[in-house]
């Protein structure tokens, strides 16, 4: 089939189509698959693990959908024989959750909010040459606004719908450390493909407007940048950590150790490099 084909390609230049479920559970992914099921295992103590694999199936088909939308707005290539995977990726995404909740459940509230607010998101997002803090948290960081569906389809089975307030909240935070994550190891990589799409992230643009007249960004990342991304990112993971705590769930505390430290090690290895570089350019 010349769609299936042209798809694979896509999904190839991402990953190994062979072990695609190694994609999603790297280890310094969003935990899109595990979210849902701590929520329920805090809940019921197990899971059902028909529902979570449909959880699963239409996450995988969502994120799809949603990588595939940005590289088409971002202007990256997309063979346009792939581009109607989009309508199949869609319905896979949706029909995973009609065997669960019919018609006028409150569910479906939960999942259109969710739609349209990452969808606003993205399309404001797409529109900003600068941004600032208040951009990114009200903004960028909200794209990822759609991982709160498995986690409302979870609530409305078992009748606990007073949760999800709370895991949104967490969710929230936690979305906005991990793409303020990515912006901080890519920040290089975003700062030159600027120059071509005009868009920017928040720490290229808190970059531009803190660094003085004549000096360069990649200076002003490595004197004082870093550091101070670090700090932010410190402040935010305090606040996700304690918000975590009351959720009742050991596996998302644990997980969230492991990205503090993943992240302090990067970070740490960034800053010692930046001054060594910094040592060398003064002499």
């Amino acid at each position: 089939m010349n769609l299936a084909g042209e798809t694979l390609k896509w999904i190839a230049r991402r990953c190994d189509v062979q072990q695609l479920e190694s994609y999603f559970a790297h280890p310094e992914a969003m935990p899109l698959f595990a979210l849902p099921w701590w929520l329920e295992k805090s809940i019921r103590g197990e899971v059902d693990l028909d529902f979570q694999v449909d959880l699963m199936t239409s996450g995988a088909h969502g994120y799809l959908f949603i990588r595939m939308l940005d590289d088409l707005m971002d202007a990256h290539e997309v063979d346009r024989a792939c581009i109607p995977a989009l309508h199949l990726f869609s319905l896979e995404f949706q029909s995973a959750y009609y065997r669960y909740f019919p018609y006028g459940d409150p569910f479906w509230d939960s999942f259109g909010r969710s739609l349209a607010s990452m969808a606003e998101a993205a399309s404001v997002d797409s529109g900003l040459q600068e941004i600032s803090e208040r951009d990114f948290i009200e903004v960028s960081a909200r794209k990822s606004a759609a991982a709160v569906i498995p986690l409302a389809a979870v609530c409305c089975r078992y009748g606990r719908m007073d949760l999800l307030p709370r895991w949104e909240r967490f969710l929230s935070l936690f979305a906005q450390w991990h793409q303020m994550r990515d912006d901080i190891v890519d920040w290089s990589e975003d700062y030159s493909s600027k120059q071509e799409t005009g868009h920017s992230t928040w720490i290229i643009s808190e970059a531009e407007r803190r660094k003085p007249p004549g000096e360069t960004l990649p200076v002003w990342m490595g004197r004082t940048g870093l550091a101070w991304a670090a700090e932010v990112m410190d402040g935010w993971m305090r606040e996700i950590k304690g918000l975590a705590e009351g959720l009742n769930t050991l596996g998302l505390i644990e997980y969230l150790g492991r990205r503090e430290e993943m992240f302090s090690r990067k970070i740490s290895a960034s800053i010692r490099l930046a001054a060594l570089c910094e040592g060398l350019l003064h002499l």
